[in-house]
């Protein structure tokens, strides 16, 4: 099995770092400004709104305010020590200071593609083929024969791919942590089944290569096999990471501070590159295997691991990523890559020929007393409630792709940003704030900003679309101001310019400098509300995904992750079943289709493009 990854064409993979610019520090009135025009969709009669004109005088009063001034000062001292100022915060503040669980609320998922052949259908042989090429991957890293990425030229922060592998959270006291350890020292993974942890040895020790493909085949049907006859693991700590943070922490100390035993275990699972899960359940629509990607039973699981992939009995595969230590660009990378190489695969009997030996691997167990054994019980209870309490629903469209929506002359993330503006109006009458990830990794250690997609032009296209007396050539024009609009602050969030990371930075510079202008600029509601984000969207794509997702982020909102394939269009729809609006995925899902027909027939007849 070769390393398709390497290659010599090209710098090694962190050959940019050094080169890259630092995380600016946009200039404090024009961040008030952008900020100021972002909230007029949300009153009712816009910038002539009496609330607005209200707080508008005190965004004005905070710009020109020595207090502003001061913490836009303190912010661009740290900014000109720092390469990247919101690192320092970030992910902390995001992720391992966050309490709730972080499945099903904060990780992602991959849900990947199925493919008519041997391999796509067999469990063992996928999750072997899956693990030889993860570890490729992983080695690709370490030598830095991966390629960096540039987009149009540009190198791309590479920094989050030293945390895909041998790390893991760790539950701690109202703060995580997420220790890394050194890979050439830890060649091992950890592979769940029937709810029981094992350690398996991936590379041979006298010659530090990854070990054969039968072998590794061999060992984790012995796995398998070892799970089986050992019977379902009655207390799966697994589902101990799917608690609420503090509780984890209890329930990790508990398990710790008496049985070195258990603490030998966690430590082998923290240093462990990777997390590879047998499933006993077989998904066959697509919404069954998000949900299998997505939290699966909990107890198959170790939800603390970056890196999880899981294949089921029927051979569907998937990912989950821990969010703590990097976003979804670098595992949409690997995960892609990964899929590829189950479409190009040629089995032959060697790879599953009995080796004289196979890979050393021990099952973790752990010593479990009555309390710990009886919260393990009650953790899978609670999981089993907060995953019923979710919805997911797939929406698809084959009638319009990357490509069409191009021949529109119109961006495609844009267009997408738009339809999903128009079919949230169609559906609920109101224009809601809005998240879209926007990538700053063009700057050292850039993970995200928000693209605040839900502008005023935003409002004014879908209130022109449903306005019946606004002929078709005023609700396209009104549909390309949107999309310009929104165009230009994805441009400006990504180059370091969007106002939520900065805004935020000022907050975190308030300490002890509290002031009566401070206050009423941050506690005023619309600042708030402007940051409530009934819709959570991103976009990541790949041809070879049946879809990916996570949860909505308010309980009266929705989580929308699409992808803007070449021929088709894709979004998973999540949403609390029970919400104060009556939110519903399917009908959600009606009003996509809805709103991307009349889009694509008003675009036709403009006549832009012909399909």
């Amino acid at each position: 099995m070769t390393r398709s990854t390497h290659s010599d064409s090209h710098p090694p993979l962190f050959h940019y770092q050094d080169k890259l610019p630092s995380l600016p520090v946009p200039p404090l009135k024009e961040t008030l400004n952008t900020f100021k025009h972002s909230i007029k969709p949300f009153y009712p009669l816009g910038e002539k709104d009496p609330q607005f004109i209200k707080y508008s005088k005190i965004i004005d009063a905070f710009a020109e305010s020595s207090d502003a001034h001061s913490l836009q000062s303190d912010l661009e001292s740290l900014a000109a020590k720092e390469r990247n100022w919101l690192s320092l915060y970030w992910d902390n503040y995001a992720y391992l200071d966050y309490r709730d669980p972080v499945s099903p609320y904060v990780s992602y998922f991959y849900s990947h593609k199925d493919f008519n052949t041997l391999v796509s259908q067999d469990q063992l042989l996928k999750a072997t083929l899956l693990t030889t090429k993860i570890l490729s991957f992983m080695e690709s890293i370490e030598d830095q024969s991966l390629s960096p990425e540039l987009i149009k030229g540009n190198p791309f922060c590479m920094e989050s791919f030293k945390w895909m592998f041998n790390n893991c959270r760790e539950p701690g006291p109202g703060r995580d942590l997420n220790p890394s350890f050194d890979p050439i020292s830890n060649r091992f993974m950890i592979v769940i089944s029937n709810n029981h942890i094992y350690k398996l040895e991936t590379h041979d020790q006298s010659t530090g290569k990854i070990k054969p493909f039968n072998e590794l085949y061999h060992s984790i049907a012995s796995i398998q096999k070892d799970s089986y006859r050992t019977g379902p693991n009655s207390n799966p700590i697994g589902i101990l990471t799917a608690a609420n943070r503090d509780v984890w922490y209890q329930n990790y100390t508990k398990l710790t501070s008496s049985s070195p035993t258990n603490r030998a275990n966690f430590d082998t699972i923290f240093q462990s590159s990777f997390a590879l899960c047998l499933d006993d359940s077989a998904p066959i629509t697509i919404e069954e295997k998000s949900r299998n990607c997505w939290h699966g039973n909990g107890t198959n699981r170790y939800f603390d691991k970056p890196i999880q992939i899981f294949v089921a009995k029927n051979g569907n595969s998937g990912f989950l990523g821990e969010h703590s230590k990097m976003d979804g660009t670098p595992t949409l990378r690997m995960n892609d890559w990964l899929v590829s190489q189950i479409d190009h695969y040629k089995y032959s009997p060697n790879h599953t020929q009995k080796p004289s030996s196979i890979s050393n691997f021990k099952r973790l167990d752990f010593e479990v007393n009555t309390e710990v054994s009886n919260a393990i019980q009650n953790e899978i209870l609670n999981f089993q409630k907060r995953t019923n309490d979710l919805s997911i629903r797939t929406w698809q469209y084959f009638g319009l792709g990357k490509n069409d929506i191009k021949l529109f002359k119109t961006s495609p993330d844009s267009f997408v940003q738009m339809l999903i503006q128009l079919a949230y109006y169609k559906y609920q009458g109101k224009i809601r704030p809005t998240y879209e990830a926007a990538s700053t990794r063009k700057f050292f250690k850039g993970r995200t900003e928000t693209c605040r997609s839900a502008s005023i032009e935003a409002r004014k296209f879908v209130e022109d679309w449903q306005n019946t007396d606004v002929p078709i050539t005023g609700k396209v024009k009104s549909f390309r101001n949107a999309i310009k609009a929104h165009s230009t602050y994805v441009q400006q969030a990504s180059n370091g310019f969007g106002i939520d990371r900065h805004l935020l930075g000022l907050k975190f510079q308030i300490k002890d400098k509290s002031s009566p202008i401070i206050d009423a600029f941050f506690n005023d509601p619309a600042f708030n509300y402007s940051q409530y984000w009934y819709l959570s969207t991103s976009q990541l794509t790949s041809e070879n995904f049946n879809g990916y997702g996570w949860a909505p982020v308010v309980p009266e909102g929705f989580g929308l992750a699409y992808m803007i394939n070449k021929e088709w269009l894709h979004i998973n729809i999540t949403n609390y079943k029970n919400n104060a609006l009556g939110l519903n995925g399917e009908e959600m899902a009606f009003y996509l289709t809805q709103a991307v027909q009349e889009l694509k027939d008003a675009l036709l007849k403009e006549g832009s493009a012909k399909l």
